[in-house]
């Protein structure tokens, strides 16, 4: 897959700010920051509709951008992470990572789980799919990171579970999980019923054990505000001690 051109802005000292980031989805932008190389960090500012049209049909994991800073600087990068809102999924933000074409990297990658529908095990057995994995880590020359990783169930049984060691990749990818960890697996539905019970079991006793609170949480007041309370706090205590020392002396005197 070829590299994505894009082109970015850098965010000026008022969008930086914490406060900022509501005003740049308002006019249209998603904040962002590039890292990386042991270069010094950029905060960039992303437009929202050519970063979404550039996604359209591909996973977000695996685009490489060749990035231009104001239209003058290039930086090859891929998107390291991300932030959604978990309602409307509008992008909130993006890292960028700075890489080198002929460096390998560690990146996560989708598996595509395919005819889940017709699996043995579900369609003459009556299990029911359980997903373990739902990406996977790798480590591959940028080049090499494919969309999504696909794996075929449609010869699974019953009872059986299919393990990062049962995934087959190119010789190009190393797949960095654990070999025994589960992605994909067919039980029988009374097995899930079980694992639902217990996991109830453990919410109800995390309740007891730790009670709501009721009410709103109270906001941590700013650096400034938490300096001045302690100033105050001085002030009242060294009050508190020169009335104690205007008694005590009085006491005596009497």
């Amino acid at each position: 897959m070829e590299n994505i051109g894009l082109v970015v802005e850098k965010r000026d000292d008022g969008e930086v700010k914490n406060n900022a980031s509501r005003r740049l989805k308002n006019n249209n932008y998603i904040p962002a920051v590039m890292y990386g190389l042991n270069k010094k960090p950029v905060s960039i500012k992303v437009k929202e509709r050519e970063f979404k049209n550039l996604l359209k049909g591909r996973s977000i994991f695996s685009l490489i951008f060749d990035m231009q800073v104001d239209g003058i600087k290039k930086e090859t990068v891929l998107i390291k992470e991300f932030q959604r809102d978990p309602i409307t999924r509008e992008f909130l933000h993006l890292d960028f990572l700075r890489i080198q074409m002929e460096k390998e990297i560690e990146t996560t990658v989708p598996v595509h789980i395919i005819n889940e529908e017709i699996a043995i095990g579900v369609k003459d057995g009556g299990g029911v799919l359980q997903h373990g994995l739902r990406e996977l880590h790798i480590s591959c020359l940028p080049k090499d990171i494919p969309e999504y990783i696909e794996y075929d169930i449609k010869n699974l049984d019953m009872g059986i579970a299919i393990r990062v060691s049962d995934i087959e990749i190119s010789d190009k990818i190393k797949i960095l999980n654990d070999h025994e960890e589960v992605v994909v697996s067919i039980i029988h539905p009374t097995q899930l019923k079980e694992e639902e019970l217990v996991a109830e079991e453990e919410a109800e006793e995390e309740e007891i054990a730790e009670p709501e609170v009721i009410g709103k949480e109270k906001e941590e007041p700013e650096e400034e505000e938490k300096e001045q309370s302690k100033g105050e706090g001085h002030k009242k205590e060294k009050s508190s001690r020169e009335e104690g020392h205007k008694k005590e002396k009085g006491s005596k005197e009497k």
